[in-house]
């Protein structure tokens, strides 16, 4: 149990972080305020949230649910 859901949680952890330093970065810089720093955050946020709250899953599923919100940020900003 001590590895349930590893692969998320990491990702999730590593997407807040990101955000974090990204919102932390506009403000220093006085740049103009986007949200969508605080949205890289929050689906960090609902990753670690999900690791913790899930059963134990594939590493497979895992990967796939951590870049699904990657590749849809990608293909909404390509439309």
């Amino acid at each position: 149990m001590k590895n349930k859901n590893s692969v998320l949680r990491y990702f999730g952890l590593f997407l807040l972080v990101v955000g974090i330093i990204l919102s932390i970065k506009m403000y220093v810089d006085k740049a103009y305020p986007t949200y969508l720093f605080f949205i890289i955050s929050g689906i960090g946020i609902i990753q670690v949230i999900a690791s913790f709250l899930s059963k134990q899953m594939k590493v497979s599923w895992q990967i796939f649910w951590a870049l699904l919100p990657i590749i849809i940020g990608f293909i909404y900003l390509k439309l």
